[in-house]
C-alpha cells in the first residue's frame, strides 16, 4: 500500500494533468493547433509556463497526451456496450450507435482532434499507431475495431458472406463522416444518422433474422 502522502501527491498530479489536458482541448478547439502554445495552454489553467512543461515536456507531448485521452474516453463509451452485446449484430448495432454517440457528446474535443489532424506534423503520423502510447492501451483499443466484430459475425454464422477488410473500412469512413456534419451543420442529426448506418449495414454483412 502506498503511504497517504504518496497518494495524495499521485492524485494531485493526475488532476493537474487533467487539467491541462482540458485546457489544451480547449484552447486547440477554438484557436487551431498552429496558434495553440504552451503559453496559452497555461494561461487558460492559471499556472506557469513550467508547470505545462514539467507535465507534458512540449507541444508535441500535449500531443500525445490529447490522443490517448481521445483512445481511453472511446473505449470507455464505446467498450462496455459492445462488450454487453451477445450476439454479432447487437454488437454492430452497439459499436456504430456508441461511436456516434461519443463523437456527438465530445464536440469540443472532436474539434481539436480534427485541428491536430489537419495541421500537426511531426514525424510520425497523428494516429495511435504514430503517438507515443502504451502498448497495453493500443491492445485495448482494438474493441474500437469493427473487424472484430465482422469476423466474430461470419464465423458463428449469423452473416452472409462479405469482404471483411473493406466493410470495416467503409464503415469507420462512414462513421467518422459524423464528424464534419457533427462540426458544421446545425441541422445534422447524429442519432437518425447512426441509425441508418445501422440498418445500411445490417444489410452489407447479411444479418439473418
Amino acid at each position: 500500500m502506498r503511504p497517504k502522502g504518496e497518494e495524495s501527491a499521485t492524485f494531485t498530479r493526475t488532476a493537474r494533468r487533467r487539467q491541462i489536458i482540458d485546457a489544451a482541448i480547449d484552447v486547440i478547439a477554438e484557436s487551431g493547433w498552429t496558434q495553440t502554445s504552451i503559453r496559452k495552454v497555461a494561461g487558460r489553467v492559471g499556472i506557469a509556463m513550467s508547470a505545462v512543461q514539467y507535465h507534458f515536456g512540449t507541444k508535441d507531448g500535449l500531443v500525445d497526451a490529447i490522443v490517448e485521452h481521445t483512445i481511453r474516453t472511446a473505449i470507455a463509451a464505446v467498450g462496455p456496450a459492445v462488450s454487453a452485446e451477445t450476439t454479432a449484430s447487437a454488437r454492430l448495432a452497439a459499436y456504430i450507435r456508441g461511436s456516434v454517440s461519443y463523437y456527438d457528446e465530445n464536440r469540443r474535443l472532436l474539434a481539436a482532434m480534427t485541428y491536430i489532424e489537419n495541421e500537426y506534423r511531426r514525424t510520425e503520423q497523428v494516429t495511435a499507431e504514430g503517438s507515443r502510447l502504451d502498448p497495453a492501451l493500443l491492445e485495448e483499443a482494438k474493441i474500437l475495431d469493427p473487424t472484430q466484430i465482422l469476423t466474430f459475425g461470419l464465423s458463428s454464422g449469423e452473416f452472409d458472406e462479405f469482404p471483411v477488410r473493406a466493410t470495416a473500412i467503409a464503415l469507420r469512413a462512414s462513421i467518422h463522416a459524423a464528424v464534419e456534419n457533427i462540426l458544421r451543420d446545425p441541422a445534422f442529426d447524429p442519432v437518425a444518422f447512426g441509425e441508418e448506418l445501422v440498418i445500411i449495414f445490417g444489410r452489407a454483412v447479411g444479418v439473418k433474422a
